[in-house]
């Protein structure tokens, strides 16, 4: 089956007794039938039985622990092995990628009651490192549409990026979610546009929707309400910690890094310290609407 995320095609091959719509249902808005001259972004084939052949001299490069379950990512010679389970109780998935994270191969334990949630969660990291030397990001971050406009609200875990969404969706007219923990980001030559994905978190918002951006708010927990506009050092800064990325992968790292720079130096990003009431979307609506044009903002008046 064929998907497009972020104007990018996925193949997932699964194996035949079972159904994609009940396996992955988020990615049900995100089917593609179209032509085959467009370029598929990567093969994610989850038929093989084992992957056993692929555990010797291996070297771990991270673990990680969160909502999504716990992930291992180890290198080998000329690939990555990624291992993923949902608890400490349960077995561990597998998939083995190249470099580029355009073939993958996956060792599903299709028995396991967190399969769906977990063959998610792999297809969304192997796709948020293929589309690195795209100009592409997968970013967590809710994201919403206000006239016509995305704006992405990132922040540390328990900061209310979700709540802050919320708050424009109640306070302010207009405004659509987007997208609640993973929209992507894409530089397409003058534009910066954000996209809808099957990856939202606890929060079912799986729209294939893209969006011009508007702009970014960090935001930080504070008993008052502020907006403060970030120089380009200062919203680069903000942008990397919300971006998934093997960071002993040079050019991976290089990608990014590279990105990140475009949308730092032309895009409106900004702090908001906040409280977690009406007045605060209001307060950060205003601070992204009045700022001047990002060429004139540091500009000398003579």
């Amino acid at each position: 089956m064929k998907y497009k995320v972020a104007d990018f095609i996925i193949e997932i091959i699964i194996p035949e007794h079972l159904k994609y719509d009940a396996l992955l249902p988020s990615f049900t808005p995100f089917k593609y039938i179209g032509g085959e001259q467009e370029e598929t972004l990567c093969y994610f084939d989850a038929t093989h039985e084992t992957l056993t052949e692929k555990l010797e001299e291996r070297m771990l490069l991270d673990e990680a622990t969160n909502e999504s379950g716990i992930v291992k990512v180890w290198a080998l010679k000329e690939e990555y092995l990624i291992e993923s389970k949902y608890n400490s109780t349960t077995g561990a998935h597998a998939m083995v990628a190249d470099k580029g994270f355009r073939m993958i191969k996956a060792a599903i334990i299709w028995t396991d009651m967190y399969v769906g949630q977990i063959l998610s969660t792999m297809i969304r990291i192997a796709f948020s490192q293929a589309i690195l030397p795209h100009k592409g990001i997968n970013i967590h971050a809710s994201a919403i549409s206000h006239n016509g406009k995305a704006y992405l609200f990132m922040g540390k875990s328990g900061t209310g990026k979700s709540t802050h969404a919320a708050l424009w969706l109640e306070h302010i007219e207009d405004t659509e979610l987007i997208n609640d923990d993973n929209p992507a980001v894409r530089v397409i030559e003058e534009k910066t546009l954000i996209y809808g994905t099957p990856w939202s978190g606890k929060t079912q918002c799986y729209k294939n929707i893209c969006r011009p951006l508007g702009g970014i708010v960090r935001l930080q927990q504070a008993p008052y309400n502020r907006f403060e506009p970030s120089d380009a050092m200062g919203a680069f800064i903000a942008l990397m910690p919300g971006c998934a990325i093997i960071k002993q992968d040079r050019r991976l790292y290089n990608s990014l890094c590279d990105t990140l720079t475009i949308i730092a130096e032309r895009e409106h990003i900004g702090i908001m310290k906040c409280l977690p009431d009406e007045d605060a979307a209001k307060t950060c609506r205003e601070g992204l609407m009045f700022l001047p044009p990002k060429g004139c903002r540091n500009k000398k008046k003579h």
